[in-house]
């Protein structure tokens, strides 16, 4: 797993399109824009010139945020998944660590938040609805996982208007 450059970009994005549903993920120019101003750091792995798998990482004041991360489609349930979330926390072991998940309402979504507990990520109490990338997109309910605890109250509100600000570029109250 390695950070890419610019010219891997296209890659990663394909790869975030396929996994993605259109509401979760940023529009192509947006994205690119924000990370040739290297706001985040995209990182990834390859295998025969072949993307395996990719995340994309914003680190902020007080957390590091992992906001989109994937794994192509025929590459799952190989352990991959689970090489780069260990990673993530390795890279970032002194570092106080989240992700966004849907808010469990499906048999997706609770396995989705198993395989980040099965990392040591926490399920965090806290529910609110992610600010959207497009004009006619529609809201989606996340909550917060944290590594390696649960948020309290403070670093809740802290870390939200962080996100707000930095990752969603949200302006005024939230």
């Amino acid at each position: 797993m390695e950070k890419i450059s610019i010219s891997q970009f296209d890659d990663v994005y394909r790869l975030f399109q396929q996994s993605f549903v259109l509401e979760e993920l940023r529009p192509y120019e947006q994205m690119k824009k924000l990370f040739q101003q290297n706001l985040f750091s995209i990182y990834a792995k390859y295998e025969h010139n072949e993307l395996q798998g990719a995340m994309i990482v914003w680190e902020l004041e007080n957390c590091v945020y992992l906001e989109n991360f994937a794994i192509e489609t025929k590459m799952r349930g190989q352990g991959l998944g689970t090489y780069f979330l260990q990673q993530f926390c390795y890279l970032y072991k002194d570092k106080f660590l989240f992700l966004e998940v849907e808010v469990p309402h499906d048999e997706i979504s609770r396995k989705r938040i198993q395989f980040y507990e099965r990392i040591g990520f926490v399920l965090n109490p806290y529910q609110y609805i992610q600010p959207t990338f497009r004009e006619n997109d529609h809201s989606v309910q996340l909550t917060f996982m944290t590594y390696p605890k649960v948020m309290d109250d403070q670093q809740y509100q802290m870390i939200k208007k962080e996100i707000f600000k930095v990752v969603y570029q949200q302006k005024g109250e939230l």
